[in-house]
């Protein structure tokens, strides 16, 4: 079943300048795609709340930070296994474009954050 929700996107400014959280923080895996009109991102968010994600856009890059936490875990349980990271996160990719004029659109989707980025410009470098 596909369920898709909403994440907010906050656009940065020289008055709002980004800043990179402290502390040890673990990297989504991510996919991007060229595409007719733009970028398409798939970053690998499984567990994580769309609630718990932050979007930033600053000039070329795109900011995800968030944080996954594990809502299994009840009192009396203790671990017998870990291999899933549950901490806060943070991903910076930079997109070949200025992206103060795309149109940006976040959803959640079956574990992944699919970021689409519309752009007429092309990126430097393509169609020389």
């Amino acid at each position: 079943m596909s369920r898709s929700k909403k994440v907010y996107i906050a656009r940065l400014t020289s008055d709002m300048p980004f800043q990179r959280t402290s502390g040890p923080l673990w990297q989504p895996a991510a996919d991007i795609y060229r595409c007719p009109h733009g970028y398409k991102i798939k970053f690998d968010l499984a567990g994580v709340k769309p609630e718990d994600i932050e979007v930033l856009v600053a000039e070329n890059r795109i900011i995800i930070r968030g944080v996954r936490r594990d809502s299994v875990i009840t009192q009396g349980w203790s671990y017998q296994q870990l291999e899933i990271t549950y901490s806060r996160f943070e991903r910076v990719l930079q997109i070949p474009c200025d992206l103060s004029q795309a149109d940006i659109r976040v959803e959640s989707v079956d574990g992944w954050l699919l970021v689409h980025i519309d752009h007429a410009e092309q990126p430097s470098g393509e169609g020389k």
